[in-house]
Order: C-alpha cells, then sequence, then structure tokens
C-alpha cells in the first residue's frame, strides 16, 4: 500500500512540474494528524537548517488625537542560512546523481524566501484606535528583501488618551522546508523535484505614539466677570488663558466664538508669543441678546490659530462659560417713558396746588 501511495505521489509531483504548477505541500499524514515527511526527504543529498525571518516597521511612529489617516508598514525579510550539511554523496560515476545534486544545491537556497506572505494589523487596545481595513497580501520576500509600504488606514479617537500604544503585525507566509531531487539514467538532466512547504506565523510587536497636533496645550484657567445680564451691551470679559503644553506658541490668535444668544463686536485677541507655562488675559467686548434665557450657562468657544517649531497654521480650541442673569432693570425706553410720566405727574400736582392759592 505504502509503495502504490509513494508511486502514485511520484506521478503526480512530475505531472504537476510537468505542467509548471507548484506544489503547495508534499506531505503525509500520520495516525493523528501530524505532518510528517515523505520519504523522499530522508534521504536526499543536503540538509539546509534556517529560514525566513520577517521583521515589521512603521514608516510613523506618532500620530495625532482624532486623525483619520493611514499607517504605512513595511516587511524586510532579515533570513538566512544557519548551517548545511551533507546527506548523500553522489556517485562519481552516475551522472544523473551528480546533477541531481547539484539542482538540489540550487533549489535549497529557497529556503529563506517568505512565500504567500500576508500581514495582520492589530491594536492591543481597539477602543482606543480602529484599523479600518487590518489585513494586506504582499506575495513573496526574498532574503535581504524589503516589501513595498503597506497601506493601513486607522481612526484615533478623540478621546484616545495621549501616550504611547502597543500594535501586533502577524505575520503568515509558507517556506521551502526542504527540497529532493531525484535522478533518472534515462534523462539525467530532468531530474524528478520534490517539495516540502511549511507555515510559519510571526508576531512582530510594534508601538505608536499619540500626540496633540502640537506640544503646544491651552487651557482657561479664569473668566472675569462670570455673570452678565440679559439684555446688556458693552460688556467687557477677560479670560486668561495658560499654555500648559511643552512647546511656544507664537504668532497666537484667539478668537471668541460664543453661544447663540451671546454676541462679540471684537472677538479677535492676538498675541506675540507664549511659552510653556505662560498666561495671558484676552479681552472680549460682548452684547447679550434680551431674547437670551436668564440663569442659563453660555459656553464661550476659543479658537486658537498659531505656530510651533516645527508646523505653521496650527489649529486648537478651548471652551469658557459665562452664566446669564435675569435683568434688574428697566430697559432705557420704558425707564425714559417712566421717568417722563412722573415728571408729567409732577408737574400737573406743582400746577394744582399753584392754581390754588
Amino acid at each position: 500500500m505504502a509503495d502504490k501511495y509513494s508511486s502514485s505521489m511520484t506521478l503526480m509531483v512530475v505531472l504537476l512540474m510537468t505542467l509548471g504548477i507548484g506544489i503547495s505541500c508534499a506531505v503525509e499524514y500520520g495516525a493523528y494528524g501530524a505532518p510528517l515527511p515523505p520519504q523522499k526527504f530522508s534521504d536526499d543529498y543536503y540538509k539546509v537548517y534556517g529560514g525566513p525571518d520577517i521583521t515589521a516597521s512603521l514608516e510613523r511612529s506618532s500620530i495625532y488625537q482624532g486623525d483619520k489617516t493611514s499607517l504605512f508598514l513595511t516587511l524586510t525579510n532579515r533570513g538566512r542560512i544557519t548551517s548545511f550539511e551533507v546527506n548523500e554523496e553522489p556517485a562519481a560515476n552516475k551522472r544523473e546523481e551528480i546533477l541531481a545534486a547539484s539542482r538540489e544545491l540550487e533549489l535549497e537556497k529557497q529556503r529563506i524566501t517568505a512565500q504567500d506572505v500576508s500581514v495582520r494589523l492589530a491594536a492591543t487596545n481597539e477602543s482606543a484606535i480602529d484599523i479600518r481595513r487590518s489585513v494586506a497580501y504582499i506575495g513573496n520576500i526574498r532574503e535581504g528583501h524589503t516589501s513595498s509600504s503597506i497601506e493601513f488606514p486607522v481612526e484615533i479617537y478623540e478621546n484616545t488618551p495621549r501616550g504611547a500604544y502597543s500594535l501586533y503585525a502577524i505575520i503568515n507566509y509558507t517556506y521551502q522546508r526542504d527540497v529532493a531531487v531525484e535522478g533518472d539514467e534515462d534523462r539525467p538532466e530532468d531530474p524528478d523535484i520534490y517539495y516540502w512547504y511549511e507555515n510559519r506565523s510571526q508576531k512582530v510587536p510594534l508601538s505608536l505614539n499619540v500626540i496633540r497636533e502640537s506640544g503646544v496645550d491651552f487651557m482657561v484657567v479664569d473668566v472675569s466677570p462670570e455673570h452678565f445680564q440679559v439684555g446688556s451691551k458693552d460688556n467687557i470679559v477677560r479670560i486668561i488663558i495658560e499654555n500648559t503644553g511643552d512647546e511656544s506658541a507664537q504668532d497666537l490668535v484667539a478668537r471668541l466664538r460664543p453661544e447663540s444668544g451671546v454676541y462679540v463686536s471684537v472677538d479677535e485677541s492676538p498675541i506675540p508669543s507664549l511659552d510653556p507655562g505662560d498666561r495671558a488675559e484676552l479681552i472680549y467686548k460682548i452684547d447679550i441678546s434680551e431674547d437670551a434665557i436668564s440663569t442659563k450657562r453660555y459656553r464661550l468657544t476659543l479658537t486658537f490659530e498659531f505656530s510651533d517649531a516645527y508646523r505653521d497654521r496650527i489649529e486648537d480650541d478651548a471652551q469658557a462659560y459665562i452664566t446669564l442673569d435675569k435683568a434688574d432693570f428697566l430697559p432705557l425706553p420704558l425707564a425714559a417713558m417712566a421717568l417722563a410720566v412722573l415728571a408729567i405727574l409732577v408737574f400737573l400736582i406743582i400746577r394744582k396746588k399753584v392754581g390754588r392759592r
């Protein structure tokens, strides 16, 4: 039975090789499913050890909070032959064996080529980083060669804290574990070739640093006054900001964008420079609508445009808040009307008293 199977296997391999079709794996299976090398590989001419060794690297190691972009990964095959062993010498008087051994020695060099390579990029913390397409197929990578850039579209969530995050490149490929060449005296230059392929997986750790768009970081530390009356005009609000980051902001322009019901007439406050730890006072002139809601907390959005040591026209924002109180005085038209009525009443009372005299 074994001889019949071996003969059938040989015939199939020869047929496939004649047709130019590669063989993915030439393996027999034992009783428990463990792969066992075919008999042809037990007495081939050479034993070669080593194999592919794939490393992975990201072209950029940092990404901004809230960014929708792509990470680019490259794979490099740093595999090598670690040792070489002569298993059987070809007979010096048999040309078919000499040619078969020479062919096998040449083919053994393909052992360190990673074939049918695929890579999956995975994040340890999936709630912080969304990898929108995680699997890519590369093809073959020869020894010492680097793949072209592999694109992985990603999104970093707005609320992702800054810091280092762990990624993994899970790389799967096949490699030529062994090759056996059997000469035939009837056709010495066309020997039978048998390939034994094996699957391999590597998990390469990577690190991605999530950063703000700049090392500059603004925080509102004070708003004065915090209360304004509904319907009031020409109010001055002072907002103090601090650069809590680790870079200086240059050519900073802070614009006020208030919620509906609050109107700003002078909305820009330029600052030449704000170093880490420094504070600046921003002054704005605002009007409060008569239709604004008293006791409501209104949001004042500060939008910042600035430069740092590396980039120009960077944008950021921060929030300040004021509370609106009900007006404790009559609006000017009503007050004028009340004064006019009061003046008329006083005039009539005086005139009546003078008339009685």
